[in-house]
C-alpha cells in the first residue's frame, strides 16, 4: 500500500505548526508527518518537544535556517530513505487541509501519466479565491507581475485563464505551469533518487521556489495539476509576517529570488539582469512610497 508522509516546516512559529498537526495527525491517509524545524530562533523547538513519541510523528531540525527550499529537502529526504514514502505533502503550518483533498491530489497524480506535482484550488479563511497557479512567463512579463500597480494593470496578459488550461488525467484537474508552495503532493515515483535528493533548489531562500520547480519538472517533461474540485485554506503569510513584518523587506526578498532565477532558470544574460535590477529597483521604491508613505497596506 502507498505511504504518504506530510512535511511541516517550522520557523519561529510553533503554534501554528502544532494547530496543523492537531487538525491532521489523526488522518488515516497519513502514514507519517516530519516536522522540520528551520534552527528556530525561538522556543519552537522546545514546544515541539511535546510531540515526541507520539504515534507517526517525527521530530527534525536543522543545523542552520537554510529557508523554505533547503529545510522541506531536508524532510523531503528523511521522509523517502527512512520512511520509505510514496508520496510526500509540503505544508506550510498556516494551511488547513481536509483528509479528502489529501486523497483527490493523489488520485489526481495516479490517474495523470508523468504526473509529479499537484495541488488544490487556494481559499482564504473568508472563502475568498486565491491565486492557485502561475504561468511560466518570459522575463519581460514576469518583471511586469513583479509590481504592485503594473500586476493588476497587466494581470490579463500575465497568467493562462482558467478556461484554456488543459486537462489532466480526469475531468477535474488541470494542467498548469506551477503551484502556490504552501500545499502540494509530489509523487516520489516518477522521480530518481537524484532527482528526489535535488527537488528544491537550496539556494533560493525564501520566494519564487515555486517557479524554479515548475521549471525543473518542465525540464523532466513531468507535469504539475491543479485540483479543481477540492481546496484548501491558506491564512497567508501568517508565518513570513513573523519574520518579515514589512512588505518592503518581503519585496526586497522576493527581487533577490527573482534575479537568481532570471539567471538561473531563464538564463538570463548580463545585459537582461541589469536591465532588471533597474526595474526591480523602482518597483521597490514604488513599494516603500505606497505602503510607508501613503500608508497603503497591499499583500503580494
Amino acid at each position: 500500500m502507498d505511504k504518504i508522509s506530510c512535511i511541516i516546516l517550522n520557523y519561529n512559529d510553533a503554534a501554528t505548526t502544532l494547530a496543523l498537526v492537531e487538525k491532521i495527525r489523526e488522518y488515516r491517509i497519513l502514514d507519517s508527518i516530519v516536522i522540520v524545524d528551520n534552527h528556530s530562533t525561538d522556543d519552537s523547538w522546545e514546544r515541539l518537544g511535546a510531540l515526541k513519541g507520539l504515534p507517526k510523528l517525527y521530530l527534525m531540525r536543522s543545523q542552520s535556517n537554510g529557508g523554505y527550499g533547503a529545510g522541506n529537502q531536508e524532510g523531503v529526504n528523511f521522509a523517502c530513505e527512512n520512511l520509505k514514502a510514496d508520496y510526500c505533502i509540503i505544508a506550510n503550518p498556516d494551511i488547513h487541509v481536509t483528509e479528502r483533498c489529501i486523497l483527490r491530489l493523489k488520485e489526481a497524480l495516479d490517474h495523470t501519466e508523468k504526473g509529479a506535482v499537484a495541488s488544490a484550488r487556494v481559499k482564504s479563511p473568508k472563502g475568498e479565491a486565491l491565486l492557485s497557479y502561475w504561468t511560466l512567463l518570459p522575463l519581460w512579463k514576469d518583471l511586469l507581475d513583479t509590481g504592485l500597480i503594473t500586476r493588476r494593470l497587466m494581470k490579463p496578459l500575465l497568467n493562462t485563464p482558467f478556461s484554456r488550461l488543459a486537462r489532466g488525467g480526469d475531468e477535474n484537474c488541470r494542467l498548469v505551469d506551477a503551484v502556490p508552495g504552501s500545499f502540494f503532493m509530489i509523487r516520489l515515483g516518477v522521480l530518481t533518487p537524484r532527482e528526489i535528493r535535488e527537488f528544491f533548489d537550496r539556494n533560493i531562500f525564501l520566494y519564487y521556489e515555486e517557479k524554479a520547480l515548475g521549471q525543473k519538472l518542465k525540464e523532466l517533461g513531468l507535469k504539475t495539476l491543479l485540483v479543481i474540485d477540492e481546496s484548501y485554506i491558506h491564512a497567508h503569510s501568517v508565518s513570513i509576517d513573523k519574520s518579515y513584518r514589512r512588505l518592503v523587506d518581503k519585496q526586497r526578498l522576493l527581487h533577490r529570488s527573482k534575479l537568481y532565477y532570471y539567471r538561473t532558470y531563464l538564463k538570463t544574460g548580463p545585459m537582461g539582469l541589469k536591465a532588471a535590477r533597474v526595474f526591480l529597483a523602482a518597483i521597490l521604491a514604488e513599494v516603500w512610497f505606497l505602503t510607508a508613505f501613503c500608508r497603503l497596506d497591499w499583500q503580494r
